[in-house]
């Protein structure tokens, strides 16, 4: 028992790692935009966030197609039908491009009115505006990044996706502090500057990632044979039963995160400005974990592929324990470092900056709450397919219990920011329990490779 404990620890941390370092150094990415915006003020900073935030909310949509293709690829690699997922990929990105296509086209044309929801400060509607024109449909290049990763990464395959990821972002930052600035011919653009730069760098990080997959005959690219497939019915209405629940949640989910976002900016730019500082810094703390929900879903799909039940819920359980203890300690870290963290932010206001200390704190132990729901959902229901359930708890906690409470916070009984979000931990709760009741259920439990009737049999 010990042994078998000891091989899964080790094979978790081999998944895990390159998983989190690339969602680390996403996320930092993300603060770069912000920080490198952060000496033109309050506004600009509030611009780049607030378009980040109804960018966010497309960005988790397409990635709900994205996990589909990863829960898949786990299962079926479990089972050893390596070919069966290239076909997947290539329906998940029609079905992405789908959903994208109207999405841009309604930015282009509401683009101020989505960035006005926010705030009613002209000089923000304008920046965000612009900055959502150029960023919005790179878009497309992240769909196919995305779909690319999470099916390698059903093949234990995480390390390439790390390395091509570290150079986009890379890319990215050096284009970000030349454009934002200016330099070698090129006028200082401000935060034009850093929505180009993403453009550019997105763009180039699919490319490459295509690159690399046709290079090494990589068996997720799609081949001539893969066409064959494409018009397989079963496959379609299979596929589509898995991802429409993911979608969905993810977009309430998402958008659930902008209508806060919309709450706060309606408090004032001050609280638009600080909660724009604070997402990147909670994003931080969460990629930190999102390599071990990522690995606890690869290793828990793998073994549901395979029929390995017990391992299943073995590992789930694992996981399910560690990852709210190891983020308060890591927390604990990260609130010592203080300090450094808000190095980049010296140049805002004072009183702004004692504001965000504030939330800080908060957010920093708030998120052992949020890690266990992340790990319960993504890495242990949604590995066995139980989208729906998740999708039910997603809309009960935030759309029931957290914005409603929130709203009332913030505007019925006007209180100061800090109380406002913590109102918003309120979701969290609610979701922990109802994560923690569905997990034990264990109806999770299920191959996604075989029909429910065989399941059944199995599992009894």
């Amino acid at each position: 028992m010990i042994t078998n404990r000891k091989s899964t620890f080790i094979n978790s941390l081999k998944l895990a790692w390159p998983i989190t370092l690339q969602s680390i150094l996403v996320t930092m990415l993300g603060m770069s935009d912000i920080m490198m915006v952060g000496h033109l003020g309050d506004e600009a900073v509030a611009s780049v966030g607030l378009g980040n935030r109804i960018q966010f909310v497309v960005l988790i949509i397409l990635s709900g197609v994205a996990t589909g293709v990863g829960v898949l690829s786990a299962q079926y690699f479990g089972a050893k039908k390596y070919s069966h997922i290239s076909p997947i990929i290539i329906k998940s990105m029609i079905i992405g491009l789908a959903f994208l296509l109207p999405v841009l086209a309604a930015t282009f044309l509401f683009g101020d009115t989505l960035v006005s929801l926010g705030t009613t400060n002209e000089t923000i509607v304008g920046l965000g505006e612009a900055y959502l024109w150029i960023t919005m449909p790179s878009l497309a290049f992240v769909l196919v990044v995305m779909v690319f990763e999470n099916a390698m990464r059903g093949f234990s395959q995480v390390k390439l996706s790390m390395m091509l990821g570290t150079v986009a972002i890379v890319l990215n930052i050096a284009l970000n502090y030349w454009l934002i600035h200016g330099g070698l011919g090129i006028e200082a653009m401000g935060v034009l500057g850093a929505a180009w730069a993403t453009f550019i760098a997105r763009g180039f990080h699919a490319a490459l990632i295509i690159a690399c997959l046709v290079i090494t005959k990589h068996p997720v690219f799609p081949t001539r044979q893969t066409n064959a497939e494409l018009f397989n019915k079963h496959q379609w209405q299979s596929l589509l039963k898995l991802v429409w629940p993911l979608m969905v949640s993810f977009g309430v989910w998402s958008l659930g995160t902008f209508v806060y976002q919309l709450i706060f900016g309606r408090m004032g730019t001050q609280e638009l400005a600080v909660m724009s500082l604070m997402a990147p810094l909670e994003g931080l703390l969460i990629a930190f974990f999102f390599g071990f929900a990522s690995a606890c879903s690869i290793m828990v799909g793998q073994r549901l592929g395979c029929n390995e039940f017990e391992q299943a819920w073995s590992v789930a359980r694992g996981f399910a324990v560690a990852a709210p203890i190891v983020t308060f300690l890591l927390g604990l870290v990260m609130l010592s470092a203080e300090s450094l963290m808000f190095m980049p932010y010296a140049s805002l206001a004072p009183d702004t900056l004692s504001v965000a200390h504030n939330i800080f704190m908060l957010i920093t132990f708030g998120t052992c709450i949020k890690v266990f729901n992340m790990t319960a959902s993504m890495g242990i229901l949604r590995a066995g397919g139980d989208n729906k359930h998740c999708m039910y708890i997603d809309i009960s906690g935030m759309w029931i219990i957290g914005i409603p409470l929130t709203f009332v916070a913030a505007f019925y009984f006007g209180l100061p920011l800090f109380w406002v979000v913590l109102a918003t931990y309120s979701e969290e709760i609610t979701k922990s329990v109802l994560f923690l009741k569905r997990m034990k259920a264990k109806h999770w439990l299920r191959n996604l490779t075989i029909n429910q009737s065989k399941n059944q049999q199995l599992a009894a």
